[in-house]
């Protein structure tokens, strides 16, 4: 039996990330992530959660005040499965929560920053092969010397960070920043005897006690093995996709080849089909 629940559950990540009494948290997250730049005192909850359309894309919103006149607005969001234009919706789901703070009558134009944060249980290849990755709206000018590339930002209102979970492969002794631990401590969180590092911080010692499986109600337990047997499922049916896609591109490969005349064992030799599946073909 496991002694903490995955927050790659839909059930999981709502607990973590999504209650009130579990916002220390996500500050600690929120800190850690941009630790250097800004700090996050407190938090509130603008609704209990907000889901993107479709019951397939999971991500949560929260409104952030760092002082009491300003806030800032971050898309906190898990994704498990691969999406071709995952950037884009990204971008659309940043745009929105910039479009929801439209006023009537006489508007400036003056909004509060949203942060995107995307946790992915994949990589995708509109993204450099980093774990993290940076954006926001800049200038791109060419110095005239040395033609290389200068950056100057245009608005501080747009981030997004994209974390690609498979190309973090530290292990516990090699976490050092905080961001490496949050990030270990998720990642595991499910194969944990115990949470390392809870005496460190305040928030760790909560995501202990708070995704603690033994803690849960027998409702929220029957809620929470239901919420995993789906997460199982959709990752084996995912899987299940890309196998067979594989299959196919390896089949219209050995046509290709067979079409051209080539022996059938240098075939199977470059495709890892069987004999009998190319003289099938």
């Amino acid at each position: 039996m496991t002694t903490f629940i995955s927050p790659f559950t839909d059930f999981g990540f709502k607990r973590i990330f999504g209650q009130e009494d579990s916002k220390i948290i996500l500050i600690g997250f929120l800190n850690a992530l941009f630790e250097g730049e800004f700090v996050v005192m407190d938090l509130e909850y603008r609704d209990k959660e907000q889901l993107p359309d479709r019951p397939s894309e999971r991500g949560v919103i929260f409104d952030v005040y760092r002082t009491l006149d300003t806030g800032e607005q971050f898309i906190l969001e898990m994704q498990n499965k691969y999406q071709k234009h995952f950037e884009d919706r990204a971008l659309y789901y940043a745009s929105r929560g910039i479009a929801r703070q439209s006023k009537k009558g006489n508007w400036d134009y003056n909004f509060n920053a949203i942060f995107g944060i995307y946790l992915m249980n994949f990589t995708h290849t509109a993204l450099p092969s980093h774990f993290r990755n940076d954006y926001g709206i800049c200038r791109l000018n060419k110095d005239e010397d040395a033609e290389t590339a200068i950056k100057q930002v245009l608005t501080h209102k747009l981030r997004m960070v994209f974390l690609q979970l498979p190309l973090f492969t530290k292990k516990a002794d090699e976490c050092i920043t905080d961001l490496d631990k949050w990030t270990y401590i998720l990642m595991n969180m499910d194969k944990l005897d115990d949470i390392p590092w809870r005496d460190e911080k305040e928030a760790f010692e909560a995501i202990a006690s708070i995704g603690s499986y033994e803690a849960l109600s027998e409702e929220d337990r029957n809620r929470y093995d239901d919420a995993q047997r789906n997460y199982w499922d959709s990752i084996a049916v995912y899987e299940g996709a890309i196998e067979k896609g594989r299959n196919d591109e390896k089949v219209c490969i050995a046509k290709s080849m067979k079409n051209d005349g080539l022996n059938e064992k240098l075939i199977a030799q470059y495709t890892g089909l069987t004999l009998e599946e190319i003289d099938k073909l």
